[in-house]
Parts: structure tokens; C-alpha cells; sequence
């Protein structure tokens, strides 16, 4: 399944999310997929794809990502050429 971490994270920068997601691809437990970072926000969203949620929230902890509440999703995935 599909899962985002919703993280309330002050002074986060995008180095902070890179160091925490190079963490997150040796944990086995989790597949990391990426993270949408709102730095003005404090606000930062991960994307695993795991078996549970419990999965997440524990590899969010053992990476040092202040994670707030898991979440299951579905990814709609836009293929009209739109480049982010």
C-alpha cells in the first residue's frame, strides 16, 4: 500500500529531507518513494509504499523524521506531458 507521513518539521530544509531519505533506503522495512517539502510551511509529506501503517511510522522514527500522523493514499498519476 500507498502511505504518506504528514510532518510537522520547523526549520526543515531540503537537506535535512535528503539526509533523513538516505536513512530511509537502508531500512528494508519501508520502501521510500520521496517527499514533498514545504519548507515556508514547516510542513513536509513522505511517501512509502509498506505493508502497514505501523511500518511507516517506525521507520520515520529510526530515520529522525518528526512524523505526525500516516495516512493511506492513492497516487493519480497526470501523463499529459505537464513537467514539474
Amino acid at each position: 500500500m500507498l502511505y504518506a507521513a504528514k510532518c510537522y518539521w520547523p526549520g526543515v530544509t531540503e537537506v535535512d529531507v535528503e539526509d533523513a531519505a538516505a536513512r530511509l533506503h537502508r531500512d528494508v522495512s519501508v520502501g521510500y518513494v520521496g517527499s514533498l517539502v514545504f519548507a515556508g510551511e514547516a510542513l513536509v509529506l513522505c511517501l512509502f509504499s509498506a505493508e502497514a501503517k505501523g511500518a511507516v511510522r517506525a521507520a520515520s522514527e529510526r530515520a529522525g523524521i518528526p512524523c505526525e500522523r500516516v495516512m493511506s493514499t492513492s497516487w493519480i498519476a497526470e501523463e499529459r506531458g505537464i513537467r514539474c
